[in-house]
């Protein structure tokens, strides 16, 4: 027998199966009265469809499901904000080219030291070269 939810929202945007999923399916009703800030028996009311779920739990809880699912790329439910796909399968590209841009910052420190290492020996074999010249010659 297949069990009836009258769980419903004040927004007909939003489904029953959204609401079943975050009500139902996930904290107690204790863990949920005390996230959003409301008593058991008002989570309860909404539970049995006697009172309309506001939009504003459903978007917070909705928030919430979505940063604990553990993806790298969050991107919250609340901000009018996409991801641009083309971006994603040029990460490793991007990586890469971090990668190189560090890779070149090392060589080119290293080439001036041993610049500025070469450059002061040449000054100071020729100063001491024309000491040495000016004694012996």
């Amino acid at each position: 027998m297949r069990k009836e939810f009258k769980i419903y929202c004040t927004s007909a945007d939003i489904g029953p199966d959204r609401l079943i999923r975050l009500f139902h399916f996930g904290k107690s009703e204790e863990a949920l009265a005390a996230e959003l800030g409301v008593t058991v028996s008002t989570v309860q009311a909404w539970k049995a469809g006697k009172v309309p779920v506001p939009v504003v739990c459903v978007k917070y809880l909705e928030l919430l499901d979505s940063n604990e699912q553990g993806s790298r790329l969050v991107v919250p439910a609340g901000y009018q904000v996409t991801i641009d796909y083309a971006e994603i399968e040029r990460l490793a590209d991007y990586r890469r080219l971090f990668h190189l841009r560090t890779m070149q910052t090392d060589l080119i420190e290293r080439l001036m030291i041993k610049r500025d290492f070469y450059r002061d020996n040449c000054h100071r074999q020729a100063r001491f070269g024309l000491m040495v010249n000016s004694l012996f010659g």
